[in-house]
């Protein structure tokens, strides 16, 4: 399938730490593109703590611990079960919404050398990336690391987004880090979520941009 003039068959959205509104992002990407008329299955890896994103997006997640720790430390994770069920998705979809856990250097298995993280599954899924990042002060720092970490696993990024989860005043940091971090990485800056307590109501209108990636 075609966006634009480039052939995309899904996203993998990310973030700069855990927290920042990944789920929301996927879920909100998932529903714009099924009222396009495509066939989109949503995909949650693994999750720890509970499945509470999982049901935001209306997927069960792949591998679920109770424990609210980093997958490596929770327990131990069937990587084969997350490629079976990744392959299955794209097999049976026209588009697939993959949501991490945390940001891309969680670690998800292994030690030393061999460790496998997040951006490893990312790497192998081959996707294009979607960043999702805090809006103030501090994040330049971490969406700029998360930036580069892909960029060194050739990491295609098809957008940085900034996602309002909490009500914080709107400084001046607020409203220079997106022109700062767009030309420093070189990543186009999609937009800007605002924070409301009700996700119901939201009104995203950088979502409507989503052809142009």
């Amino acid at each position: 399938m075609y966006l634009g003039k480039q052939r995309i068959k899904g996203f993998f959205v990310t973030g700069t730490d855990t927290g920042v509104g990944k789920t929301e992002v996927a879920a909100y990407l998932a529903g714009f593109l099924s009222k396009k008329g495509f066939k989109v299955g949503v995909m949650k890896p693994i999750a720890t703590g509970d499945s509470s994103d999982a049901k935001v997006l209306k997927a069960e997640p792949v591998v679920l611990f109770k424990l609210p720790l980093a997958p490596l430390v929770a327990g131990k994770v069937n990587k084969r079960k997350i490629w079976e069920a990744f392959e299955k998705l794209k097999t049976e979809n026209d588009i697939v919404i993959i949501e991490g856990i945390g940001g891309v250097m969680v670690p998800i298995s292994g030690k030393g050398r061999k460790a496998f993280y997040v951006l490893d599954m990312m790497s192998k899924m081959k996707l294009p990336a979607i960043i999702v990042a805090r809006p103030n002060l501090g994040t330049i720092n971490h969406t700029l690391m998360t930036v580069k970490l892909l960029q060194s696993k050739k990491i295609k990024i098809a957008a940085i987004v900034f996602n309002h989860t909490s009500r914080i005043k709107n400084d001046i940091s607020i409203k220079t880090n997106p022109k700062v971090i767009e030309k420093l990485s070189g990543v186009k800056v999609f937009g800007i979520m605002p924070y409301t307590k009700n996700r119901n109501k939201r009104r995203i209108k950088w979502l409507r941009r989503i052809s142009s990636l």
